[in-house]
Order: C-alpha cells, then structure tokens, then sequence
C-alpha cells in the first residue's frame, strides 16, 4: 500500500513524497521504488522522499488522512549512492548551501541533487 502527496513544509518549497506500507517479508528499499517509478513516470512525478510507515492514517470515511501523515524528517534520504563526506572547503561549501536549500542534515559529495529533493 501507498500514498503519494505533495508536502511544502518550507513556504515555496513543494516536494512529492510517497508514504508506503510494506507487505510483510519484502520491504523494497527508496532506491527501487524510485528506480522503478522512473522507468514509469516522468521525472517531475517520482517522489523525491520515500518514508516507511507501519499503516497509513485514514479519515472515518476511509480515505488517506494526508494532514496526518508524517514531514519527513531533514535526514538524508536513502539513495543508490553511498555517503562520501566533503574533502575539502569548496565541497564543503557546496554541500552546505544544497543542505540548506533541501533541508536535509547529511549530504555527501556524490548525491544527486534532483533525487534529493
């Protein structure tokens, strides 16, 4: 089971984020999810955050309650590559700003920004 919603916790800053129920015994990582939904959808519509939940919260007449659902969290999120952290003042500098932008705490020197947020 999943949802999809567009958050904008920031003012002006809108992000798609799919919220998803696993089926017990098989918890697809982000980076499948977001591997196939690219092979599926433009990439204005894939999620840029993908955050488990045990059960999604519903409304009583059984629909999504998406005021309910959880804001991501500012950490990074799980990508296809592996954190490597800044070597130098310039990555420093650079990661920093994209940390500020994003609102994401750990951003490593070959993250994407796109799939970042």
């Amino acid at each position: 089971t999943a949802a999809v919603t567009t958050r904008e916790d920031t003012p002006g800053d809108k992000r798609l984020v799919a919220y998803v129920v696993p089926t017990p015994g098989h918890a697809p990582e982000a980076s499948e999810l977001r591997t196939h939904l690219q092979r599926q959808l433009p990439d204005y519509m894939v999620p840029s955050t993908y955050l488990t939940l045990d059960h999604l919260p519903l409304t009583p007449n059984g629909k999504v309650d998406t005021k309910a659902l959880p804001a991501p969290d500012g950490h990074r999120p799980e990508l296809a590559t592996t954190y490597t952290a800044p070597r130098n003042s310039t990555e420093e500098i650079i990661t920093g700003v994209w940390s500020d932008v994003l609102g994401i705490d750990t951003i490593g020197i070959h993250d994407n920004f796109f799939e970042l947020g």
